[in-house]
């Protein structure tokens, strides 16, 4: 029975532990663009941040810099510094500033 449950937390520690996720981003984020995602326009939806944080872009704001900036911080691997918004679990780019 011991060896059972054993095997249920690893399975569940596993689980929980997956990257870029939405849910578990704080209200701010320092690191490096890992990934960045497009939508059908190419325009850029969303990027994540050192692997774990996955932030959308709010199509209603100003940003202050052409988007495809942030495509050079993933070239580069420089920093960014993204102050967050959760809206229903999903969180959102409030600012996007060079770390």
């Amino acid at each position: 029975m011991r060896i059972v449950l054993g095997i249920v937390v690893l399975a569940l520690a596993a689980c929980s532990s997956s990257p870029a996720t939405e849910e578990s981003v704080p209200g701010e984020v320092t690191g490096a663009i890992t990934e960045i995602a497009r939508g059908d326009g190419d325009e850029i939806e969303a990027f994540t941040v050192d692997g774990t944080h996955r932030i959308r872009i709010d199509p209603g704001r100003e940003y202050g810099f052409d988007l495809e900036h942030l495509v050079e911080h993933q070239t580069t691997g420089d920093p960014v510094r993204v102050t967050t918004e959760s809206r229903y679990g999903v969180a959102y780019a409030v600012e996007i500033l060079d770390a």
